[in-house]
């Protein structure tokens, strides 16, 4: 049993790290220049050992992708779930966002160019994905929104249309921010997008 766990976690410690220099490489040169063997190099690992946990390059890439975006919307649920005022949702919830896009700036930008999702059919089930997890954040904030109107902090109206609001807020910030020079802090404007929101849709800013 204990031989069979231990190589479980070196079996997972292996893939963590090539999904890590995977990221690296996609993220500096595209997913057309990056190559296994690159990718296998930085991580230590003979080319054909990859493929003892990928089937090649695009499902190295889409798995990458997938994951990490998986574990994104987690933090994001939980950071939000922890508070209890609606006012500290909305705040953790752009924070977790600017937190993110800080924390993964070539990633975002790797995303962004949506580079590897229309090569094949595996790269439109990554688009379908990426998609369908999108809409179900749109959910998860829509349901903050109503959250919101039950107690009277916001205005009743439309929760799904708020939640579209207050991410294409986030969203604008994050574009502006990776196509500029980021002398400043994302995380420094977390007050400004709830405060350009709140004055939208508030009831009320009371404690």
């Amino acid at each position: 049993m204990e031989k069979s766990k231990r190589k479980e976690m070196e079996f997972q410690h292996r893939r963590t790290e090539i999904l890590s220099q995977a990221e690296k490489i996609f993220a500096a040169k595209g997913f057309h220049n990056a190559t296994m063997a690159e990718i296998a190099s930085t991580s230590g690992f003979a080319t054909g050992t990859l493929y003892q946990f990928f089937e090649g390059k695009e499902n190295l890439y889409n798995i990458m992708v997938s994951e990490k975006l998986d574990r994104m919307y987690l933090e994001i649920r939980e950071s939000v779930n922890s508070q209890e005022k609606m006012i500290d949702k909305i705040e953790k919830l752009v924070e977790s966002h600017f937190h993110f896009v800080e924390n993964n700036v070539d990633f975002c930008d790797l995303l962004i160019r949506g580079e590897g999702l229309t090569l094949s059919d595996k790269g439109t089930i990554l688009r379908d994905k990426i998609i369908a997890d999108y809409f179900n954040h749109i959910g998860f904030v829509e349901s903050i929104m109503r959250f919101g109107m039950e107690i009277r902090t916001l205005k009743s109206g439309d929760p799904r249309m708020m939640a579209y609001t207050l991410l294409g807020i986030i969203r604008s910030f994050f574009y502006y921010w990776m196509l500029t020079n980021q002398d400043t802090p994302l995380s420094d404007k977390v007050g400004c997008v709830s405060d350009i929101f709140l004055k939208g849709v508030g009831l009320e800013l009371t404690e």
